[in-house]
């Protein structure tokens, strides 16, 4: 049996923690109470947190680079999202 590797051990945690962040936003979004609401939003605040760690230790140690936006693709974005915001 193969050994896993810190990396890919890292890259497993970080795409869980991204997955986990999806279903609680979604609980948050269904939660009928806000007590409940605001449970899941420290629930979310906390594995956002444990996701910045885990992107951090990886960027440190050059196994996850994301690719940095030009000002174009910056400028399309705020568009995009002006744009939406009209409407």
């Amino acid at each position: 049996m193969q050994k896993l590797t810190d990396q890919e051990i890292a890259q497993s945690l970080l795409k869980e923690e991204k997955l986990v962040c999806g279903m609680i936003n979604t609980a948050i979004l269904e939660a009928k109470s806000d007590n409940l609401r605001r449970d899941w939003q420290s629930c979310l605040q906390s594995s956002y947190q444990l996701q910045k760690k885990v992107f951090d230790t990886m960027n440190q140690r050059g196994w996850y680079s994301p690719a940095k936006a030009d000002m174009q693709q910056l400028t399309q974005v705020q568009n995009q999202f002006q744009s939406s915001q009209m409407q």
